[in-house]
């Protein structure tokens, strides 16, 4: 038996060192070929940022968004809670920034289970103009980010627009672990799976549709029930018949210092979240889990030359991801400095994976919930 399963372990490894190869080669296809900056006019447009708590450096982040270099833009910043501390951040930047349009709403209206897009809901109503930006509120972007990304809905195909993400900064181990997942493991698996399926989804720390665009869809109510809102809003505006075009525009996100079992826990939700919206797709997961199929291999066959080959071809194989898709395509920096912690995020991600395979219970802000077969959140 250990002769069969050290073989069948190392074929699985090959298999994905040759997926990583592949996804190098999806990765800088999509970036030679995707259009960076459409023609034609911009439109005025409205960013909404859904707040629930104060994140690390959001002043910052939201100091991004009145620097665009646009002609009219209005910012709509929402909360739930009346007591939101992130109120007090909101209220400096409108001092700071009297030349901005500026709006804070703070509205208790629930829409569904997922509080984030009831926020959205609330806002939407404050909404002055048809383009509507969604920005997560740990995001921020640089001074052409409009520019980029709204004039592309000029174009009556497109229904969403939507762009690739990265951590500016990472404080300790744990959230440099979580930095290097997004660009060496995360987004070459969203270009690959655009390359096979088109892009069906979106990613949800920046989006852009308009007004109309949510009507057709059933507005932000046939989402309000979904954790995996940014998904099911590119997925419905998708089957709406439009297109959900994937620009190779980066912003970045602030990791603050973070303790493991904290990125633990998220990890699981995010990944049983994902297993159940993209069953087959997660389920194909499998074929990039080669570092941890080559180290049991060499383990099983106590150290044989031919196993451990393979563990150093698929490691191989990772760096160059690191090397030349997160760093040198998606410009990470931490990645570069701390390429040797990939083959550490890669058997992290294996165990992740592993365990969000059984089970549907999550726990999101203070509560339990059950995904349901179709994504919604179930209270329990």
């Amino acid at each position: 038996m250990i002769p069969t399963l050290t073989l069948l372990l190392s074929c699985l490894a090959g298999i994905a060192a040759i997926y990583h190869l592949l996804s190098i080669l999806a990765v800088r296809h999509y970036f030679r070929t995707a259009p960076a900056i459409a023609d034609g006019e911009c439109p005025p447009a409205t960013i909404l940022v859904p707040l629930c708590g104060v994140d690390f450096d959001a002043y910052g982040n939201y100091v991004t968004l009145c620097h665009q270099e646009y002609p009219q833009f209005q910012l709509v910043f929402g909360v739930q809670d009346e007591r939101d501390p992130s109120i007090a951040v909101v209220r400096h930047l409108i001092a700071e920034f009297p030349a901005c349009d500026i709006r804070l709403v703070v509205s208790s209206n629930i829409l569904g289970e997922n509080r984030k897009v009831g926020n959205l809901h609330n806002m939407l109503a404050e909404a002055r103009y048809d383009h509507i930006v969604i920005v997560d509120s740990d995001i921020r972007v640089g001074r052409d980010f409009l520019r980029s990304m709204v004039p592309h809905l000029n174009d009556p195909r497109v229904g969403l627009v939507t762009c690739f993400y990265r951590a500016a900064q990472a404080d300790n181990w744990v959230s440099r672990l979580e930095a290097i997942e997004i660009t060496a493991e995360f987004l070459p698996s969203v270009v690959v799976a655009r390359a096979m399926e088109g892009m069906t989804f979106a990613l949800g720390a920046a989006m852009v549709t308009t007004a109309a665009r949510l009507r057709d869809i059933g507005g932000f109510e046939a989402i309000a029930d979904y954790l995996a809102d940014d998904y099911m809003l590119g997925h419905l505006v998708h089957k709406a018949g439009y297109e959900v075009r994937l620009l190779p525009y980066v912003v970045e996100t602030v990791l603050g210092p973070m303790g493991f079992v904290t990125m633990l826990i998220h990890q699981i939700r995010w990944a049983r979240v994902k297993r159940v919206c993209r069953s087959g797709g997660y389920l194909g997961l499998i074929v990039t889990y080669g570092t941890a199929f080559a180290l049991m291999a060499a383990i099983m066959a106590r150290g044989a030359p031919i196993p451990l080959a393979m563990l150093a071809i698929v490691v191989g194989t990772r760096f160059l991801v690191g090397w030349l898709v997160a760093y040198r395509s998606f410009g990470d920096e931490i990645v570069k400095r701390y390429l040797w912690l990939i083959p550490v995020r890669d058997l992290l991600s294996f165990l992740i994976w592993c365990v969000s395979l059984t089970g549907r219970s999550i726990e999101w802000r203070g509560k339990t919930f059950e995904i349901a077969a179709d994504g919604k959140m179930i209270p329990r």
